[in-house]
């Protein structure tokens, strides 16, 4: 039986856009048109595009929108999000939604999300699940860099299900957060004298994460709604993909290490050593089948056959996860050459950020 809401629900929406004037329409218009009533307020982190234009039209015939403008913002995304949470009264709300401002969500995405919080006392963040937005691709290389991303999103999804209700990353593009959550962080910053960093940590690269590691904690649960859907804008050449990847890579590297080592951030410190071995591993594999080839020796080498047929094997059955796939999706998996090429890019990405956290400590972004 799915559980009745109560009866006062009041939901506001941060959307921080950075010239977003191609999709902020979009991303408003599925906010205002949830199931459950929610105000918006779109912070425009220093726009040069029409998104402030955009966002002042419908503002001025709905009174359910406002427009925030950031000045002197030095820390993009966390810092405007401060800027929005300095602005408002939470005590007049229960929950925040915060979504990007090139991301769409679902209609019920928001009373998907309250179902959450009815079945979870403790829960304190729900994200939805990471879907891609259908976008027009100019030639084969920027149609297969977005099949490779719209395949790997549904690997997203598919790791949160083991996860359960301590999920990774409750990730920036598209979450809800429980008011009480967001106060109690706050709380937390000002006893740490992180005056400056109202919620989100400013000093770090990759805010959704540091969030979702302090409210575990805290002792909040965070999780997905596989009921919430959602889906956003991804870069299509290869330089703004490296780009990004390696910041999100780099900056939970800096969380790791600000955190340190306890119940909330074990898990993932040692899946970051499980990198390395895995990666000796795969190389030493990869240098025994190339020793053979030169060599001219085509005896089979069992090992190596082993674990690539296990990776094909994974690599295929993500398809189950994601959403209205397309040929262009089998193809990129059940032919495997391609995902091959882009798990050793991912590996060059995470290589790329342990080197940049190493000796790099004030990388700019």
């Amino acid at each position: 039986m799915t559980p009745v809401l109560p009866p006062q629900n009041n939901v506001i929406a941060f959307v921080p856009a950075h010239n977003e004037a191609d999709i902020i329409r979009s991303t408003i218009e599925s906010i205002l048109t949830q199931t459950v009533k929610v105000d918006v307020i779109v912070i425009s982190d220093n726009s040069t595009d029409d998104t402030v234009s955009i966002v002042r039209s419908i503002a001025a015939i709905n009174n359910r929108v406002s427009l925030i403008e950031t000045v002197g913002n030095k820390f993009k995304k966390s810092g405007a999000l401060n800027t929005a949470y300095k602005s408002v009264d939470l005590n007049s709300y229960d929950y925040v939604l915060s979504v990007d401002g090139d991301t769409v969500v679902a209609p019920d995405l928001v009373e998907q999300a309250l179902i959450e919080f009815q079945l979870d006392p403790l829960l304190g963040a729900v994200c939805s699940r990471a879907g891609v937005v259908k976008q027009t691709t100019n030639g084969f290389f920027e149609k297969l860099v977005y099949h490779w991303q719209y395949v790997e999103y549904a690997e997203f999804d598919r790791s949160r299900v083991s996860q359960d209700r301590g999920i990774k990353v409750a990730h920036g593009m598209c979450t809800v957060y429980k008011v009480e959550a967001i106060k109690a962080v706050m709380a937390r910053r000002i006893a740490t004298e992180k005056l400056d960093c109202t919620l989100y940590d400013v000093h770090n690269i990759t805010e959704d994460y540091e969030l979702t590691v302090t409210l575990k904690e805290l002792g909040y649960h965070t999780a997905a709604g596989f009921g919430m859907h959602a889906w956003t804008d991804v870069p299509l050449k290869l330089s703004e993909l490296w780009k990004q990847r390696v910041r999100w890579l780099r900056g939970g590297l800096d969380t790791l290490w600000e955190h340190g080592w306890n119940k909330s951030t074990r898990k993932d410190i040692l899946n970051a050593g499980l990198f390395w071995i895995m990666l000796s591993f795969q190389i030493l594999l990869l240098n025994y089948a190339l020793y053979d080839i030169v060599k001219g020796v085509y005896h089979p080498n069992w090992m190596f056959i082993l674990v690539m047929s296990l990776m094909y094997v994974d690599s295929v059955y993500t398809l189950r996860y994601v959403q209205d796939p397309s040929k262009w999706d089998y193809l990129v998996r059940i032919t495997f050459i391609p995902q091959i090429f882009y798990a050793w890019f991912t590996i060059a990405q995470l290589v790329c950020a342990y080197y940049l956290f190493l000796f790099k400590p004030n990388q700019d972004w």
